[in-house]
């Protein structure tokens, strides 16, 4: 078992879908013959907790921590005080790339350690955030080992990300630095790939694809559900640039036209701060934080699955981790989003739902069929599996680890 520094700055307890690609790969990576030594930050760090996902984590998993002096971690007494929004200003100003850079550069004593009491054969790293690269990057000029660069989203071109301006440029720098150094880019769709393989410049070596997955462990294909009440689930969180403003007017047009009755509907949202975005009315049931363990059976209790995802080209590369879960469930997918993207692409091929605009009119329409045919107690849902398997975590995995397998043999 060869071991692999892990550099992964959310790791359980953080709960929310930022901690669950590295989790996973940590997971499966030691049935490839790789074991990952997991340096991460301390739990105090993390916005979301999850503990249900320690049962991801393998015993023998060797873990370090290091505590992260977060300028965030002021925002409470700041907020009192009335100065949240000058606080805000410092951290994008101060903390660049972002909030977790005091902590790259406290864990290069951790690395030492790890480097002294395992050996890695080579470096993988994470983001967001993007200071996990700047420690491996670290790590790789100062000794010399093989580095995997993993991007789970952009960075320097990143919209939902605040920049103040003019700082746009010193990303870029920065992410160019990463891109130039790293000997593996990795990242998560086509045109992601596409976007990384351009900033990487001329020379640089073709970017790998390992899309987000689902855990065929966790995620059991499920029967067909059986509910008193036709039921639209969606899992995870809103915002501006994925707000589901259109289906919300969608189910109202069809309530208001009573062309399905309040009372045989409803419509399941479990993530955090709906309540910006989803009413507090029925049919909307808002269920906050849900555990990622407690999804399946809110996915049992489910005869359509909701999928948002803004239309446009700067969102082409977006799966949204929930995707795979969804359709490793066996329940068919509702999702609002470009056809131009990955997302409509793979529902296509999975022959595993409906793709549609953020158009109230035709999402009510697509709605109301769904409606009609669960009224008839008709499920005709019947995805190509052998489309939708390749991306089960373990099959992922393998392929992170045939990478690993390269550069250590490069490595000679």
């Amino acid at each position: 078992m060869r071991p692999v520094l892990f550099v992964a700055y959310y790791y359980p307890p953080a709960g929310g879908v930022a901690v669950q690609r590295s989790l996973k790969f940590a997971k499966y990576l030691p049935e490839f013959g790789w074991q990952p030594v997991v340096l991460t930050t301390t739990p105090g760090a993390y916005p979301a907790r999850d503990e249900s996902l320690w049962s991801d984590v393998p015993e023998n998993t060797p873990i370090y921590r290091v505590k992260s002096y977060d300028i965030n971690g002021l925002r409470g007494r700041a907020s009192r005080w009335g100065a949240g929004k000058l606080l805000s200003a410092l951290n994008l100003a101060l903390m660049l790339p972002d909030a977790a850079l005091f902590w790259s550069y406290l864990a290069r004593g951790a690395v030492r350690r790890i480097l002294d009491q395992h050996a890695p054969a080579l470096v993988y790293s994470s983001s967001w955030p993007a200071s996990a690269h700047l420690l491996a990057r670290w790590v790789k000029v100062t000794y010399g080992l093989p580095w995997v660069a993993d991007f789970r989203d952009p960075w320097s071109e990143n919209q939902r990300m605040r920049i103040l301006p003019g700082y746009r440029r010193l990303h870029r720098r920065l992410e160019r630095q990463v891109l130039h150094d790293c000997d593996r880019i990795v990242t998560v769709s086509e045109p992601l790939a596409e976007r990384f393989q351009r900033l990487a410049g001329p020379g640089a070596e073709d970017v790998l694809v390992i899309e987000n997955g689902y855990d065929d462990s966790d995620i059991a294909i499920l029967p067909p559900p059986r509910t008193d009440r036709f039921t639209i689930t969606y899992t995870g969180s809103f915002s501006a640039l994925h707000s589901p403003a259109a289906f919300v007017a969608a189910i109202d047009l069809l309530l208001a036209n009573q062309r399905i009755p309040q009372e045989q509907m409803r419509v399941l949202i479990a993530g955090p701060n709906l309540e910006a975005h989803i009413p507090s009315r029925p049919p909307f049931e808002l269920l906050g934080p849900v555990p990622y363990h407690s999804l399946s059976a809110l996915r049992q209790q489910s005869d359509l699955m909701l999928l948002v995802i803004n239309e446009g080209p700067e969102h082409a590369g977006t799966y949204g981790s929930k995707l795979f879960e969804y359709l490793g469930s066996n329940r068919p997918v509702l999702a609002l989003a470009g056809r131009e993207g990955v997302a409509a692409r793979l529902i296509e091929q999975a022959r595993a739902g409906a793709v549609l605009p953020h158009d109230p009119a035709a999402i009510a329409e697509a709605v109301l069929g769904y409606y009609q045919r669960w009224q008839e107690g008709h499920f005709d849902h019947a995805p190509d599996w052998a489309v939708i398997q390749r991306y089960t975590r373990r099959n992922l995995a393998a392929r992170l680890a045939a990478e690993f397998d390269r550069l250590a043999a490069d490595r000679g």
